[in-house]
């Protein structure tokens, strides 16, 4: 099997057709049609099943897909840490990072980077881990950083904790609510559900009234931004809660407040995810490096430490 087998094969998965596979790749229909044939019959299976609009991966084409795309980010990364090795710093780095800790970091990161690195890629994305946890497994991002449990993590993850984080209790400035020092003094407010991820320990919204002895709060928005959560909150009597990153953000502290509350609100860490059994090539290395002192200088600065 060819390498160009697996990219056609990729490239057919990711746009759903063959002809559209074959503009992308400026390759003629025919000729990916042949080069995706010949991959059937050498693998003794069906990768796609064809329909009206094109085509979509079966269950085992799925899992092809999968492996073609590790095999074809661990031949990106091998030549590019071939070219670092050397001293020549170009190729990508992929990083996810969460809302609250691109607030809290990524000033600090991107500015020494590419001063260091002109040449190189950073390709960033914001997302809670458990979306792109199979993007790090096949190598596709090269490490994530955001809240996660350490202690709760993938035997073939390796997972570094860089900051315990806060989590407050947020409003409109002005709310009636302002003074309340006490989760039980908010309990017949209505709140605004922020997105959270719910694998590897990130606790529910409700938690925090539960341990409180509290019923549930009265939750009459769901938001899967954080920005829309905060323009909820900004416009309305809704609190919500939301990473303390959030109210160090100049936008934000223009219309909103935190309560401050006794009440121990709990965050999940922020920690550095990468695959423990690959290791980063030399520039993905000193991005990480260079997130790992943020990550410290942060929590020193701002949890008193």
């Amino acid at each position: 099997m060819k390498l160009s087998h697996l990219r056609d094969v990729v490239a057919v998965a990711e746009a759903g057709s063959l002809r559209a596979a074959s503009r992308r790749l400026g390759i003629t229909q025919p000729t990916i049609t042949r080069s995706i044939r010949d991959t059937e019959n050498e693998l003794g299976v069906s990768l796609f099943t064809r329909h009206a609009n094109g085509v979509s991966p079966t269950p085992l084409g799925k899992l092809f897909v999968r492996r073609a795309l590790a095999m074809q980010s661990e031949l990106r990364r091998a030549h590019e840490e071939l070219e670092q090795a050397k001293g020549n710093f170009v190729g990508e780095v992929s990083v996810a990072l969460s809302s609250a800790s691109g607030l809290a970091l990524m000033p600090s990161i991107l500015g020494p980077f590419r001063a260091s690195y002109p040449r190189a890629l950073l390709k960033l994305t914001e997302s809670l881990f458990q979306p792109i946890e199979h993007d790090i497994l096949t190598g596709e991002i090269d490490f994530y950083v955001g809240p996660l449990d350490e202690h709760l993590s993938a035997a073939t993850l390796l997972v570094e904790k860089i900051f315990d984080n806060k989590r407050m209790v947020v409003a409109r400035k002005g709310h009636p609510l302002a003074n309340a020092t006490r989760l039980a003094e908010l309990r017949d407010a209505q709140w605004v559900r922020p997105s959270f991820s719910t694998q590897y320990g990130e606790v529910e919204f409700e938690t925090m009234f539960e341990n409180a002895g509290l019923t549930e709060p009265e939750v009459v928005v769901h938001c899967q931004s954080a920005l829309m959560t905060l323009l909820a909150v900004a416009n309305s009597d809704l609190l919500t809660v939301l990473p303390m990153q959030w109210l160090d953000f100049a936008p934000s502290r223009e219309g909103l407040q935190t309560i401050g509350l006794v009440d121990s609100l709990y965050a999940a860490p922020i920690c550095i995810v990468r695959r423990a059994d690959v290791p980063l090539t030399p520039l993905a290395e000193r991005l990480c490096d260079l997130t790992r002192k943020a990550g410290h200088n942060y929590h020193r600065r701002n949890l008193g430490l």
